[in-house]
């Protein structure tokens, strides 16, 4: 066919290379001359040396630079010139033109020569052709990201649609560089929105996305969409509710179809592969903050979208979006099975994973992934994104919709659904504030469904069984972490940590300790263990074994018995290196971990023996030493370490080592000097490795010498894992360790290897949040200059205790490094946070060799961390001399006026508000701090900004710094009174988290009848006024401090009264300032309904900065241990408590009490049906607890009102707590009881084991000082979702005469708000000198042509300026081009006229020629006649081919109108070698938009033009060259 030979027709060309030597000790004018005249002739010149001259080319600039003096030619002529490279057969010098233009575009100003001559039509040219020609290609990206990176407003708009174009279609027509063409639209969208917009490059990136299941580069393409959404300037370009939300149709379109052209048997997989490029793109869309806010917008936002599916019974479906869900939550998603069981062991953490192994990261990475941080103050700021999400999806849901998917669908997805619900709401009471997540834990649809016999019974059972399975699911949350590996168990075990990660050994213990102590049994046992009878170790019973081993009271020291010699000879036998049975069994052997654990047993046992057991001891470490560390042994064992059990026996010499008798027979046997000796071995890193894991140091010997020669002279993987080994002694608690760990820590900073260094400052970071471990390291004062700004930021912790501050002043490094943070490091703090946060978040690793490159992760294994770095400002506020500091220097106000004052137009303004929200949020992090904020008035403009900041970043930033304020009491009730709330627990508080304390309400409420008498004044020294007296809580106004109000209740009784006056009386509230910590002046308001009770244990409010003091012990005892019932209001006494005014609130000098707050989705009240389910809740609970307590103990029980809050609050002061006595908190403890009763439901054993109210009263009292965990939410998180709507970015088109095409394509044809924001040129940058003779388009049959968008015509103007300013000098000059008239007398020139600019004005030309193929062809043989070369016949021909190309741009009649092009083609041949015409098509490409079949059919055709005249313009410049050189020479001669 005519289009495949078309095709064919640009030759291969010469792929080989001449040398051509370059002297650049010559003149380089003259080299230039030489390399442009190679280059410029059309023939005679031979390929290979056209290819030698442009390198030569490259190599000239990059010694002598861009210059026009010593380059010897002007810019445009260099370009006129080597412009006809592109325009050679040989794909080779096509491609080294595009790279010497690409090293002569060093600024704008030779991009703008360069835009001027057009070059970038053939660009577009060598993008589109795809004829093997990727070096080519290849060569014109690279050159087109030149472009972005010199100017990006300058960028064509004919490089951009041909870029598009590709983007686009590339992927069906398999083109390779199709993703690069997108990567660079992508660039152009963030540098050139404007241009990307208004040429449907943001259409393209969406698109791609959808088709990309690639993540890294799924990331990259929606990551430029959600940036284009952080600021209002680009937001218009982006459509509301469409744009973004095209990433959620794979999900939402059952019927959906990429691509129109799929066959039926393809949907299956291509349905597939959308699934999950769109899970891609919605989890990275929920890692930004943009995203976030423009997904769950009010109204139809994109999350309810997805939340409603669930709904929808389609199993594929919800399958997918159950998957999504858990990529969101960075949760582990369960295997796919029916068995319950199954799927929970999938995602238990402590499964053994790959990068345990011996040949990996061992138990350093064991350890690191299961043990906790260390850190108890520093937010965890990955907590505070994940709280923030799952607040989102809540509110829109999503519990209710997982709660019929469980009932609903089939086992399958059931299960799934089942163990996200359970995660889930594991995470809410870990991460929500207590207004987010009280009501959660009930699940009232789930528990209705599975107790009513209203409903289908398969829905009932369905219903039942989750519950079953979710308190399974909870019961092994309860459990914790627990070691994986016996290695770290016995770390744990040695450390005195076994309790709390679940020791096997002694569990074990505690399954046989109902034996009986006799030695009938004994000798039984050993019977029936089969170890005397047979032969076969492996058939002996283990079991039986380890019970022996572990009976209490038997050793061989007390024993006569020959049969328990024997007994032990023969294990002894087993375990022994020599004998081959017990160290070459293989790791997988299912016995292996008993065999293991019996052989530590066996070890105790021996050592218990003492003398006796000595002699075996001996005989068995003295056999692994010489199978183990003589020269002979290790080559042997080498091999089998990674596959065997012998690396076992290190584990056996570890349990000898945590024993003082143990370490003597280590001594008497030489262990510790093979160690030593091992040290200084080559590629023994293995043994090395089980050493430093298994050895005791909890005592100061010979284990530790050996763990410091590792540290220092190992080889640099051994010190590494050394080093690595430290952070899990210091995880595990091993004792002592802030007096040789810290020391040998600090040793390692200077170590000669940087990963070395850098992971023992990392871990030195971690210790440094024990005040322990960080007055040691101040001790020490180690020199961490040389490592850079984490050095320097670990050396800010010594500016939060008072002894590291003086240290620090003294040396002046406190003033200095104030200095610095102003000027600089705060605004290269916000880059650090981001940065390890986008690392966090994203599929991209910072390796941990540390080279600077980022890699893909391919599973995430456990949910990642990110713990705030340390600021300058958070250090010094958690001292008074250091608040003071930040005082006199007045670091506050110059920082407020950044946040008050906003510079939000460029980026380096909002990173500058960025800087000054972290530091004002390190700031508020202390008590100090908080009281600094608040003298200025800052909180609530920091409240305003998280909820009305335009720019969405600066949001999430407000989210974080909030959070930061949050962490102490004083702090969180400032956020309180602004309708934010806090997370009031520390990080290492035990799941399930119970509430220290209940807040009082932050909008008015319905008053509730009161328990206090008339006049009481709950105990206060100050008596308030009446309710409508201080109405000023509504508005948030402030409360005397001192001031105890109650709502007096007329109904009630005189003698309730005189009891609760008698109680009220028995305790005193002191109103003594604080002298450590700065106290709260203001009382928070409420916007829930809220009942409170007064108790003497309990009585009206309290805060944390209250001093409490009891009168005398004896009043403590004399106060009867009850209280005054609550009656439950009905619901129609809930719905009619909206128009009562105002709950009355109680000094914060007051007592604590019992609060309950009942809160909805539904404008913060109580729904009826909520209200009618708690008072039914609380009549049962009351029944069930009369037959083990009293009528009147059962009515007045605390723990009963508090249950129907679904909170167990009691709160104690920061020091009065300490001052409380012992009987106070032991008289208050009873509510424990009645708790533990009242929730036998929701898992009696969990509030047993760690959140009993006696617990947290203890705890309160001694460690009230503790911070909060960081993390604060708006009370209406929905207020964060309003985004102020702007018009979406119209394409409109601007006429072509104001700038030349090649310039203003991509950049200066929008609209004047983006011209105005982006600074783009209005004004052409060339003017003619010479007054054109325009002529009409009917002359020329060229619409668009101009001397400012044709190839010829602009190097004309060029040429002509040059001869005008030869003639001026009286040079002699040739004349110009003999078939090339001046361009003020040309034919070709057209009149400027607004022709396309855009789609839209390309789709009114295709209107207008709209009469098909049949008009074409009665056009075609009207003009036979006619001779080619004739201009009456030219007209014609320019006019239908311009109205068939203008045609190819619609998809309607496309192969028609190829076909009347084709006969075009055959019939006058000569009409596509015209240069004017060429251009008047690519002017065409640039301005409209065409499918990439469209444009390269339309290239081809085009592809035998010999482009002659442009060759003669580059001989005429040549020829004036030599006659300017050889001027000078005949005047001298």
């Amino acid at each position: 066919m005519a289009v495949r030979s078309l095709r064919s027709g640009r030759t291969r060309g010469d792929s080989g290379e001449e040398s051509v030597p370059l002297d650049v000790s010559r003149d380089p004018a003259e080299n230039v001359r030489e390399i442009l005249q190679n280059v410029a002739k059309q023939q005679g010149i031979p390929n290979v040396l056209k290819l030698a001259h442009l390198n030569n080319f490259v190599k000239l600039l990059r010694h002598v630079g861009v210059s026009e003096d010593r380059l010897g030619f002007s810019l445009e002529e260099i370009i006129i010139c080597l412009r006809l490279a592109l325009l050679n057969e040989a794909k080779e010098v096509r491609a080294a033109g595009l790279r010497a233009l690409r090293h002569l575009t060093r600024d704008g100003g030779v991009l703008e020569k360069l835009l001027l001559l057009q070059v970038d039509y053939l660009i577009a040219r060598c993008i589109d052709i795809q004829q093997n020609n990727e070096v080519e290609r290849t060569q014109a990206l690279r050159l087109a990201r030149k472009m972005l990176s010199v100017n990006a407003l300058l960028f064509p708009s004919s490089i951009t649609n041909s870029l598009i174009a590709v983007g686009n279609d590339g992927l069906q027509q398999r083109d390779r560089l199709a993703r690069a063409c997108t990567a660079i639209i992508c660039e152009l969208s963030v540098k050139n929105p404007v241009a990307a917009a208004r040429r449907g490059g943001l259409s393209t990136v969406l698109k791609s996305v959808t088709d990309c299941q690639l993540s890294r580069i799924n990331e990259a393409l929606i990551t430029t969409i959600l940036h284009l959404l952080n600021h209002p300037h680009t937001r218009q370009y982006i459509r509301s509710d469409v744009g973004l939300e095209q990433i959620l149709a794979p999900y939402t379109d059952f019927h959906y179809r990429h691509t129109p052209e799929l066959a039926e048997g393809q949907l299956q997989e291509d349905r597939e592969a959308r699934f999950t490029a769109s899970k891609m793109s919605i989890v990275a869309s929920f890692r930004s903050w943009s995203g976030i806010i423009s997904l769950c917008k009010t109204g139809n936002s994109g999350i309810q979208s997805l939340i409603g599916l669930f709904c929808i019974p389609n199993m594929e479906v919800q399958k997918a979006l159950l998957e999504v869900l858990f990529e969101v939550f960075l949760l582990a998603p369960p295997s796919a099975t029916a068995d319950f069981s199954e799927a929970l062991m999938s995602i238990d953490p402590n499964r053994f994973q790959d990068s345990w192994r011996l040949s990996h990261g061992f138990v350093a990475s064991e350890a690191k992934s299961i043990l906790p941080h260390r850190s108890s103050s520093r937010p965890n700021l990955v907590n505070n994104y994940l709280a923030f999400v799952l607040s989102a999806f809540i509110k829109s849901g999503l519990l209710e919709s997982l709660v019929e998917v469980i009932t609903c669908s089939t086992d399958v997805v059931s299960i799934q659904a089942t163990i996200l619900v359970g995660e889930l709401l594991h995470m809410a009471n870990t991460l929500l504030p207590h207004s987010h997540s009280h009501h959660l834990h009930c699940l009232p649809s789930l528990i209705n469904m599975a107790a009513s016999f209203d409903g289908p019974s398969e829905k009932r059972l369905r219903a039942g069984t989750a519950v079953n399975r979710l308190k399974r699911f909870h019961e092994r949350k309860k459990r914790g972490v627990r070691a994986s590996s016996l290695y770290l168990d016995h770390i744990l075990r040695t450390s005195g940590q076994s309790q709390a990660c679940g020791n096997p050994l002694s569990r074990s213990h505690r399954d046989n300790s109902f034996l009986k102590d006799t030695e009938d049994t004994l000798m039984s046992i050993m019977r029936d263990s089969h170890v005397l009878s047979h032969k076969d170790s492996l058939e002996w019973n283990w079991d039986l074994i380890e019970t022996v081993l572990k009976w209490p009271n038997i050793s061989l020291r007390g024993s006569k018995d020959e049969q328990m010699h024997k007994f032990v000879q023969r294990l002894l036998s087993f375990y022994k290196p020599s004998s081959v049975l017990y160290g070459h069994l293989e790791l997988k052997h299912p016995k292996a971990k008993q065999l293991t654990m019996v052989g530590c047993h066996f070890m105790d046992f021996l050592l218990a023996s003492e003398e006796d057991g000595q002699v075996y001891l001996e005989d068995l470490v003295r056999d692994v030493v010489v199978c183990l560390f003589s020269p002979a042994g290790l080559r042997a064992e080498r091999s089998r370490l990674l596959a065997t059990l012998s690396q076992k026996y290190f584990l056996l010499l570890g349990t000898l080592s945590a024993h003082p008798n143990g370490i003597k027979v280590l001594e008497k046997c030489s262990v510790f000097q093979c160690l030593l000796r091992l040290c200084s071995v080559r590629n023994q890193e293995q043994l090395l490795k089980l050493s430093v894991s298994t050895l005791d140091y909890s005592r100061d010997g010979l284990a530790r010498i050996v763990l410091s020669k590792i540290l220092t002279a190992a080889s640099d993987t051994c010190r590494l894992y050394a080093t690595q080994h430290l952070r899990v002694l210091l995880r595990a608690g091993v004792e002592f360790f802030t007096n040789w760990g810290m020391e040998l820590l600090v040793t390692q900073l200077h170590d000669r290897s940087r990963a070395v260094s850098m992971e023992a400052l990392d871990i030195l970071d971690e210790a440094c949040e024990d005040k322990t471990n960080l007055h040691a390291l101040t001790e020490i004062r180690p020199a961490l200059t040389h490592l850079g700004d984490k050095g320097m930021l670990l050396q800010l912790r010594f500016a939060s205790i008072p002894k590291g501050l003086s240290y620090l002043s003294e040396r002046g490094y406190i003033k200095k490094q104030l200095e610095e943070w102003q000027q600089g490091y705060n605004l290269r703090y916000v880059d650090l946070i981001e940065g390890q946060l986008n690392e966090a978040l994203t599929t991209n690793r910072q390796p941990a060799g540390g080279d600077g490159s980022l890699h893909r992760c391919s599973q995430r294994l456990q949910r990642p961390s990110v713990y705030l770095p340390v600021h300058l400002y958070g250090q010094l506020v958690q001292e008074k001399s250091g608040c003071q500091l930040l005082q006199t220097q007045g670091v506050v106000p110059g920082l407020s006026n950044l946040v008050r004052s906003p510079v939000l137009e460029h980026w380096q303004g909002i990173k500058q508000l960025k800087a000054a929200l972290w530091a004002l949020g390190h700031i508020g992090s202390s008590n100090w701090g908080v009281k600094l904020l608040q003298e200025d008035g800052l909180i609530p403009d920091l409240v305003s900004l998280a909820h009305h900041c335009e720019v969405l970043s600066v949001r999430g930033t407000c989210v974080y710094v909030l959070g930061l304020i949050s962490k102490t009491w004083q702090g969180c009730d400032s956020l309180k009174q602004h309708g934010w709330d806090a997370v009031r627990h520390s990080l290492n508080t035990l799941w399930p988290v119970v509430p220290e304390e209940l807040e009082p309400p932050s909008k008015p409420c319905a008053p509730l009848p009161s328990t206090a008498p008339p006049g009481h004044d709950g105990g206060s020294t100050h008596a308030g006024g009446s309710l409508q007296d201080r109405g000023g809580l509504e508005n948030g106004g402030g409360v005397e401090e001192s001031g105890v109000q109650t709502e007096q209740d007329s109904q009630q009784s005189a003698g309730d009264a005189a009891q609760v006056k008698m109680r009220s009386h028995s305790l005193n509230c002191g109103v003594g300032s604080l002298s450590s910590s700065p106290s709260g002046e203001t009382l928070p308001s409420s916007d829930c309904l809220t009942v409170t009770t007064h108790s003497p244990l309990a009585p009206p409010s309290i805060h944390k900065s209250c001093s409490m003091s009891l009168d005398s012990p004896g009043s403590a005892r004399a106060a009867p241990r009850r209280t005054q019932s609550l009656r439950s209001p009905g619901v129609r006494a809930l719905s009619r408590s909206e128009d009562r005014g105002l709950v009355h609130w109680g000094s914060r000098r007051a007592l604590p009490s019992a609060t309950l707050k009942s809160s909805s989705f539904h404008g913060g009240r109580t729904s009826p049906r909520d209200a009618q389910g708690y008072a039914t809740l609380r009549r049962l609970q009351q029944l069930r607890i009369q037959p083990s307590l009293s009528r009147s103990k059962a009515l007045v029980s605390p723990a009963t009102d508090l249950l129907f809050a679904d909170v167990i609050t009691m709160s104690t002061g920061s020091l009065a707590s300490r001052r409380t006595s012992q009987r106070f908190l032991k008289a208050l403890s009873f509510t424990s009881l009645d708790k533990e009763e009242l929730l036998s439901p929701i898992n009696q054993s969990t509030l047993q084991r760690s959140s009993s109210v006696r617990s947290i009263v203890s705890k309160a009292a001694f460690s009230s000082s503790r911070d909060y965990i960081g993390l604060a939410l708006p009370v209406n998180i929905s207020s964060m979702f309003q985004i102020k709507e702007s018009l979406y970015f119209q394409r409109t088109g601007s006429p072509p005469e104001e700038h030349p095409a090649g310039i203003t394509s991509g950049s200066s044809d929008g609209s004047s708000v983006g011209c105005e924001t982006l600074g783009l040129p209005s004004q052409g940058l060339l003017e003619s000198s010479v007054a054109e003779q325009q002529l009409g388009s009917d002359e020329t049959g060229l619409q668009e042509h101009r001397h400012d968008n044709c190839l010829y015509c602009s190097a004309l103007s060029v040429l002509e300026l040059h001869l005008q300013s030869s003639s001026q000098e009286g040079a002699d000059v040739p004349p110009p081009p003999e078939k090339s008239p001046p361009p003020s007398r040309s034919l070709l020139e057209a009149p400027v006229a607004a022709g396309p600019s855009g789609v839209s004005g390309c789709s009114d030309i295709v209107s207008q020629g709209s009469g098909g193929s049949t008009g074409s062809a009665e056009l075609v043989v009207g003009v036979k006649f006619l001779p080619e070369d004739a201009a009456a016949g030219r007209v014609p021909l320019r006019k239908e081919v311009l109205r068939l190309v203008v045609n190819l741009s619609s998809s309607v009649g496309t192969k028609n109108h190829e076909n009347s092009l084709l006969k075009i083609k055959e019939k006058f041949p000569h009409t596509f070698d015209d240069v004017c015409l060429y251009s008047e098509v690519s002017n065409l490409l640039a301005h409209c938009k065409f499918r990439l079949p469209a444009r390269r059919f339309i290239q081809e055709l085009f592809q035998d033009v010999s482009f002659l005249p442009m060759y003669e313009e580059a001989e005429s410049i040549l020829s004036l060259y030599v006659q300017k050189t050889s001027a000078p020479q005949s005047d001298s001669a």
